[in-house]
């Protein structure tokens, strides 16, 4: 009941404040407002309004945090045959089903960083060589990559890559004990919710790849097919996030399923099933358009390492 009272609370004073849109016939998404504030988050913080940009220290990705609502997730009927989806992976994405998104949380801005995920490294000690790079159109585990060095040149502000899904949940629980809040990855369902900001065409931005939306092998940005590009180089989304979809692909805290059926629908993480593949979503650097989709899923095993994986992180806000 406490909860429930908060929440109603934070909905109403975003409503007046007018932080909240209209919903759509099917689908009751609230965007974030335009405006979004900055600054550091004490321990005993009021409560924060939907679009409310922070961080917990001054090395910690910024949050934001997220409306309440429900979206429909996965492929529309015909979508994947008309983007040229390989008829083997087919059916991935369905059926397409509602999920409803109540409990409130807060997801990073950007990508996780390479100068973020280095404070991680010292603080740890953690070792991660070895990556697999594409090189002359063919697949290498190369042991002398690493996050640290992914054969393209990097600054902090890169996504870091190179990274496993192993190594990312080391990453969010060594957060969640510094700054003694819940860090964790996003579940598949949020992922597609905050990727979708209630739109239900095949990319938040249109049907069509367009042009110098996102980074992929052919999205027609200076760095298609070449590395990812500096966080935050394309447009905020309705959420106020960056880089859902291409650049790097995200790990998210699911196990793999070859398809929908029986998914959750309260917005958690599917748990059960082939735990040893981990789903990743968004399509990256190196994709075809055809799997820079909302609805895109994917998976590899939880210790893979690969120049195109990353993640981002969400963040468990209570009242």
């Amino acid at each position: 009941m406490k909860v429930r009272v908060w929440l109603l609370a934070v909905l109403a004073l975003a409503l007046a404040l007018g932080g909240i849109g209209p919903a759509r016939a099917d689908e009751s998404v609230r965007p974030a407002p335009t405006r979004l504030a900055m600054g550091m988050l004490p321990q005993s913080s009021p409560l924060l309004l939907v679009g409310t940009v922070f961080r917990d220290c001054s090395d910690c990705p910024e949050m934001v945090v997220m409306p309440l609502g429900d979206t429909y997730v996965g492929a529309h009927p015909g979508e994947e045959a008309a983007e040229g989806v390989e008829a083997r992976f087919r059916g991935r994405a369905e059926p397409r089903h509602r999920v409803f998104i109540n409990n409130a949380f807060a997801v990073s801005r950007y990508e996780v960083t390479v100068g973020q995920f280095a404070r991680f490294v010292q603080a740890t000690g953690r070792k991660m060589d070895g990556c697999w790079i594409s090189q002359n159109h063919e697949w290498k585990l190369l042991e002398d990559r690493s996050w640290r060095m992914p054969g393209y040149g990097q600054t902090d502000r890169d996504p870091v890559v190179c990274v496993s899904w192993e190594d990312a949940k080391a990453y969010v629980d060594w957060l969640s004990g510094a700054m003694k809040q819940r860090y964790r990855l996003l579940t598949e369902a949020e992922w597609e919710y905050v990727a979708r900001t209630g739109t239900k065409t095949v990319r938040p931005w249109g049907d069509a790849i367009g042009h110098n939306f996102t980074d992929c092998a052919a999205c027609g940005s200076r760095w298609d097919g070449q590395r990812p590009a500096p966080s935050g180089s394309f447009s905020v989304n309705r959420f106020g996030l960056y880089d859902l979809l291409g650049n790097a692909a995200e790990w998210v805290e699911d196990c793999w399923h070859n398809d929908y059926r029986d998914a959750p629908t309260d917005g958690s993480a599917w748990t059960s099933g082939a735990c040893e593949f981990r789903v990743i979503r968004g399509g990256s650097w190196v994709d075809q358009p055809r799997n820079v989709r909302s609805a895109q899923r994917d998976r590899d095993t939880a210790t893979m390492r690969s120049v195109f994986l990353g993640f981002r992180i969400a963040r468990d806000i209570n009242p």
